[in-house]
Protein backbone atom coordinates (compact mmCIF):
# COMPACT_ATOMS: atom_id res chain seq x y z
CA UNK A 1 0.00 0.00 0.00
CA UNK A 2 2.74 2.53 0.88
CA UNK A 3 4.90 1.73 -2.55
CA UNK A 4 8.73 2.51 -2.06
CA UNK A 5 8.56 3.53 -5.61
CA UNK A 6 6.65 6.96 -4.82
CA UNK A 7 9.01 8.56 -2.81
CA UNK A 8 12.35 7.70 -5.50
CA UNK A 9 13.73 10.52 -7.12
CA UNK A 10 15.10 11.20 -10.89
CA UNK A 11 18.52 9.47 -9.70
CA UNK A 12 16.40 5.98 -8.58
CA UNK A 13 17.26 6.28 -5.04
CA UNK A 14 14.91 5.39 -2.59
CA UNK A 15 14.24 9.36 -1.25
CA UNK A 16 11.02 11.74 0.08
CA UNK A 17 9.14 13.43 -2.49
CA UNK A 18 10.55 16.31 -3.72
CA UNK A 19 9.20 19.15 -2.05
CA UNK A 20 11.64 21.70 -1.52
CA UNK A 21 12.81 22.71 2.28
CA UNK A 22 11.30 25.57 3.66
CA UNK A 23 14.66 28.25 3.82
CA UNK A 24 16.15 30.56 2.33
CA UNK A 25 18.78 29.01 0.35
CA UNK A 26 17.98 26.00 -1.69
CA UNK A 27 18.96 22.50 -0.07
CA UNK A 28 22.26 21.21 -1.58
CA UNK A 29 22.65 17.76 -3.64
CA UNK A 30 21.76 14.48 -1.72
CA UNK A 31 25.20 13.44 -0.81
CA UNK A 32 27.39 10.65 -2.01
CA UNK A 33 30.77 11.92 -2.58
CA UNK A 34 33.41 10.39 -1.28
CA UNK A 35 34.21 11.15 2.45
CA UNK A 36 36.83 13.43 3.70
CA UNK A 37 39.34 12.75 6.35
CA UNK A 38 38.96 14.77 9.29
CA UNK A 39 41.53 17.39 9.85
CA UNK A 40 42.56 17.01 13.04
CA UNK A 41 41.51 13.55 15.73
CA UNK A 42 38.77 13.75 18.21
CA UNK A 43 38.74 12.28 21.28
CA UNK A 44 37.33 9.45 20.59
CA UNK A 45 40.23 7.56 19.25
CA UNK A 46 43.70 7.93 18.90
CA UNK A 47 46.12 7.86 16.50
CA UNK A 48 44.75 8.19 12.34
CA UNK A 49 42.35 10.53 11.85
CA UNK A 50 38.49 8.62 12.15
CA UNK A 51 36.99 8.67 8.32
CA UNK A 52 33.13 8.65 8.44
CA UNK A 53 30.94 7.94 5.52
CA UNK A 54 28.07 10.09 5.06
CA UNK A 55 25.11 8.06 5.66
CA UNK A 56 27.65 7.63 8.82
CA UNK A 57 26.98 10.59 9.89
CA UNK A 58 23.67 11.65 8.77
CA UNK A 59 22.35 8.48 10.63
CA UNK A 60 24.31 9.93 13.75
CA UNK A 61 22.63 13.57 12.86
CA UNK A 62 19.55 12.10 13.21
CA UNK A 63 19.87 10.59 16.34
CA UNK A 64 20.95 13.47 18.04
CA UNK A 65 17.90 15.89 16.71
CA UNK A 66 15.60 13.34 17.81
CA UNK A 67 17.20 13.04 21.84
CA UNK A 68 18.04 17.03 22.00
CA UNK A 69 15.60 19.07 19.93
CA UNK A 70 16.37 21.36 16.87
CA UNK A 71 17.60 23.79 19.09
CA UNK A 72 19.83 22.01 20.93
CA UNK A 73 21.95 19.82 18.93
CA UNK A 74 25.44 20.99 18.25
CA UNK A 75 27.71 20.35 15.30
CA UNK A 76 30.71 20.88 17.40
CA UNK A 77 29.41 18.19 19.88
CA UNK A 78 28.52 16.12 16.96
CA UNK A 79 31.88 16.19 15.49
CA UNK A 80 33.33 15.51 18.68
CA UNK A 81 31.14 12.13 19.09
CA UNK A 82 32.19 10.69 15.54
CA UNK A 83 35.69 11.96 16.53
CA UNK A 84 35.66 14.24 13.33
CA UNK A 85 37.13 17.67 13.58
CA UNK A 86 34.81 20.59 14.18
CA UNK A 87 34.20 21.49 11.70
CA UNK A 88 34.21 18.47 8.94
CA UNK A 89 30.40 18.12 9.23
CA UNK A 90 29.97 21.89 8.10
CA UNK A 91 32.34 21.21 5.32
CA UNK A 92 30.20 18.89 4.11
CA UNK A 93 26.86 19.48 4.76
CA UNK A 94 26.70 23.07 5.36
CA UNK A 95 24.47 24.92 7.84
CA UNK A 96 22.74 22.68 10.23
CA UNK A 97 19.26 23.58 9.00
CA UNK A 98 21.08 21.50 5.42
CA UNK A 99 22.02 18.82 8.04
CA UNK A 100 18.86 18.59 9.28
CA UNK A 101 17.12 18.30 5.99
CA UNK A 102 19.20 15.52 4.63
CA UNK A 103 19.31 13.66 7.84
CA UNK A 104 15.74 13.87 7.67
CA UNK A 105 15.55 12.85 3.66
CA UNK A 106 17.61 9.83 4.62
CA UNK A 107 15.66 8.51 7.94
CA UNK A 108 12.75 8.51 6.19
CA UNK A 109 13.39 7.14 2.87
CA UNK A 110 14.98 4.13 4.48
CA UNK A 111 12.12 3.49 6.88
CA UNK A 112 9.26 4.07 4.05
CA UNK A 113 11.42 1.20 2.18
CA UNK A 114 10.90 -0.92 5.11
CA UNK A 115 7.80 -0.83 5.43
CA UNK A 116 7.12 -1.76 1.75
CA UNK A 117 10.11 -4.58 1.41
CA UNK A 118 7.77 -5.83 5.23
CA UNK A 119 4.54 -5.24 3.91
CA UNK A 120 5.35 -6.79 0.45
CA UNK A 121 6.42 -10.11 2.40
CA UNK A 122 3.54 -10.79 4.68
CA UNK A 123 1.01 -10.25 1.88
CA UNK A 124 3.24 -12.19 -0.58
CA UNK A 125 1.77 -15.08 2.07
CA UNK A 126 -1.82 -14.11 1.44
CA UNK A 127 -3.67 -15.49 -0.77
CA UNK A 128 -6.31 -13.90 -2.39
CA UNK A 129 -5.02 -10.29 -0.11
CA UNK A 130 -8.05 -7.98 -0.04
CA UNK A 131 -8.45 -4.50 1.50
CA UNK A 132 -8.60 -5.75 5.59
CA UNK A 133 -5.57 -8.11 4.51
CA UNK A 134 -3.56 -4.76 2.99
CA UNK A 135 -4.55 -2.85 6.32
CA UNK A 136 -3.08 -5.26 8.62
CA UNK A 137 -0.18 -6.30 6.87
CA UNK A 138 0.54 -2.02 6.67
CA UNK A 139 0.46 -1.78 10.31
CA UNK A 140 2.15 -4.68 11.12
CA UNK A 141 5.08 -3.68 9.06
CA UNK A 142 4.89 0.16 10.02
CA UNK A 143 5.12 -1.21 13.52
CA UNK A 144 8.51 -3.53 12.51
CA UNK A 145 9.89 -0.56 10.47
CA UNK A 146 9.72 2.03 13.46
CA UNK A 147 10.96 -0.46 16.15
CA UNK A 148 14.71 -0.74 13.87
CA UNK A 149 14.34 3.33 13.48
CA UNK A 150 12.92 4.77 16.87
CA UNK A 151 14.20 7.74 16.52
CA UNK A 152 12.05 9.19 13.65
CA UNK A 153 9.06 8.56 16.21
CA UNK A 154 11.18 10.73 19.04
CA UNK A 155 11.84 12.92 15.94
CA UNK A 156 7.78 13.46 15.58
CA UNK A 157 7.29 13.46 19.01
CA UNK A 158 9.48 16.59 19.27
CA UNK A 159 8.60 18.36 15.80
CA UNK A 160 4.96 17.64 16.46
CA UNK A 161 4.69 20.30 19.33
CA UNK A 162 4.76 23.12 17.19
CA UNK A 163 4.16 24.17 13.40
CA UNK A 164 7.54 24.71 12.54
CA UNK A 165 8.76 24.62 8.77
CA UNK A 166 10.60 21.53 9.91
CA UNK A 167 6.96 20.05 10.51
CA UNK A 168 6.09 21.56 7.27
CA UNK A 169 8.22 19.82 5.35
CA UNK A 170 8.32 16.58 7.05
CA UNK A 171 4.40 16.58 6.73
CA UNK A 172 4.74 17.98 2.47
CA UNK A 173 6.90 15.04 1.89
CA UNK A 174 6.87 12.07 3.86
CA UNK A 175 3.43 12.23 5.69
CA UNK A 176 0.70 13.59 2.62
CA UNK A 177 1.74 11.07 0.53
CA UNK A 178 0.91 8.56 2.96
CA UNK A 179 -1.91 9.70 4.31
CA UNK A 180 -3.54 9.97 0.71
CA UNK A 181 -2.73 6.14 0.25
CA UNK A 182 -3.98 4.99 3.81
CA UNK A 183 -7.19 7.33 3.41
CA UNK A 184 -7.96 5.56 -0.16
CA UNK A 185 -7.78 2.27 1.94
CA UNK A 186 -9.75 3.61 4.28
CA UNK A 187 -12.04 5.20 2.08
CA UNK A 188 -12.69 1.87 0.69
CA UNK A 189 -13.32 0.06 3.49
CA UNK A 190 -15.86 1.98 5.14
CA UNK A 191 -17.80 2.11 1.99
CA UNK A 192 -18.25 -1.44 2.31
CA UNK A 193 -19.51 -1.37 5.56
CA UNK A 194 -16.05 -3.66 7.06
CA UNK A 195 -14.87 -1.24 9.15
CA UNK A 196 -15.90 1.61 12.01
CA UNK A 197 -16.04 5.08 11.02
CA UNK A 198 -12.03 5.76 11.78
CA UNK A 199 -10.59 8.83 10.53
CA UNK A 200 -7.07 8.58 9.01
CA UNK A 201 -5.73 10.92 11.59
CA UNK A 202 -7.34 8.53 14.25
CA UNK A 203 -5.75 5.56 12.97
CA UNK A 204 -2.35 7.52 12.32
CA UNK A 205 -2.13 7.98 16.26
CA UNK A 206 -3.50 4.85 17.30
CA UNK A 207 -0.59 3.10 15.70
CA UNK A 208 2.07 5.10 15.44
CA UNK A 209 1.77 7.42 18.84
CA UNK A 210 -0.02 4.59 21.10
CA UNK A 211 1.40 0.93 19.61
CA UNK A 212 4.54 2.57 18.69
CA UNK A 213 5.24 4.24 22.15
CA UNK A 214 7.10 0.90 23.24
CA UNK A 215 10.00 1.80 21.22
CA UNK A 216 10.80 4.96 21.28
CA UNK A 217 9.20 5.84 25.38
CA UNK A 218 11.83 2.79 26.21
CA UNK A 219 12.57 4.44 29.30
CA UNK A 220 8.63 4.12 30.42
CA UNK A 221 8.11 1.13 28.63
CA UNK A 222 10.84 -0.53 31.04
CA UNK A 223 8.92 0.66 34.06
CA UNK A 224 6.27 -2.28 33.30
CA UNK A 225 8.64 -5.31 33.28
CA UNK A 226 7.82 -6.11 36.88
CA UNK A 227 4.50 -6.41 35.70
CA UNK A 228 4.48 -8.03 32.15
CA UNK A 229 8.43 -9.17 31.77
CA UNK A 230 10.79 -7.42 29.17
CA UNK A 231 9.40 -6.54 26.10
CA UNK A 232 9.26 -8.80 23.04
CA UNK A 233 9.24 -6.16 20.04
CA UNK A 234 8.04 -8.91 17.50
CA UNK A 235 4.69 -10.11 19.87
CA UNK A 236 3.81 -6.52 20.76
CA UNK A 237 4.32 -5.72 17.22
CA UNK A 238 1.85 -8.58 16.41
CA UNK A 239 -0.19 -8.43 19.40
CA UNK A 240 -1.65 -4.90 18.80
CA UNK A 241 -2.02 -5.24 15.39
CA UNK A 242 -4.54 -7.47 16.19
CA UNK A 243 -6.22 -5.75 18.91
CA UNK A 244 -6.07 -2.80 16.00
CA UNK A 245 -7.44 -4.43 13.07
CA UNK A 246 -10.32 -6.43 15.15
CA UNK A 247 -11.07 -2.99 16.96
CA UNK A 248 -12.27 -0.95 13.80
CA UNK A 249 -13.32 -3.81 12.01
CA UNK A 250 -17.30 -4.62 11.75
CA UNK A 251 -17.72 -8.84 12.51
CA UNK A 252 -20.56 -10.12 10.43
CA UNK A 253 -23.27 -9.67 13.69
CA UNK A 254 -22.28 -6.01 14.31
CA UNK A 255 -22.25 -4.61 10.83
CA UNK A 256 -24.34 -1.48 10.51
CA UNK A 257 -27.42 -1.84 8.12
CA UNK A 258 -27.13 1.53 6.30
CA UNK A 259 -25.20 5.12 6.61
CA UNK A 260 -26.63 6.18 10.13
CA UNK A 261 -25.97 2.70 11.54
CA UNK A 262 -22.90 3.84 12.60
CA UNK A 263 -24.30 6.89 14.88
CA UNK A 264 -26.28 4.20 17.13
CA UNK A 265 -22.72 2.65 18.34
CA UNK A 266 -22.00 5.89 20.20
CA UNK A 267 -25.45 6.72 21.39
CA UNK A 268 -26.82 6.98 24.95
CA UNK A 269 -24.92 8.72 27.93
CA UNK A 270 -21.86 6.95 29.09
CA UNK A 271 -22.53 4.51 32.08
CA UNK A 272 -21.83 6.14 35.67
CA UNK A 273 -18.52 5.60 36.71
CA UNK A 274 -18.74 3.89 40.64
CA UNK A 275 -15.74 2.56 42.92
CA UNK A 276 -13.20 0.58 41.19
CA UNK A 277 -10.06 -0.88 42.24
CA UNK A 278 -7.69 1.43 39.90
CA UNK A 279 -9.73 4.64 41.31
CA UNK A 280 -9.07 3.00 44.92
CA UNK A 281 -5.57 2.57 44.27
CA UNK A 282 -4.98 6.02 42.92
CA UNK A 283 -6.89 7.23 45.86
CA UNK A 284 -4.44 5.38 48.19
CA UNK A 285 -2.04 8.37 50.08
Amino acid sequence: MVEAENFRGSTGQAQVTAQSPPMDSERPAEPGGAARPAVARGHETRGRPRIRQDDEILDAALHAFAAQGYDAMSLRSLNAQLGLSHGTISQRFGTKERLYFSAIDRGFATFVEDIDARRRHLLGAIDPADDVADLRATIRAFLGAAHQRPELGRMMNQEGLAATPRLAYIIDSVMLPIFGVVGDLLGRLRADGRIRPVTTRGLFFLVGHGAEAPFTLTALSHAFDGVDGPLDPEQHADDMTDLIVRGITYLDTDAPEGATAALRLRAGPPPPVGPTPLLDALRRP
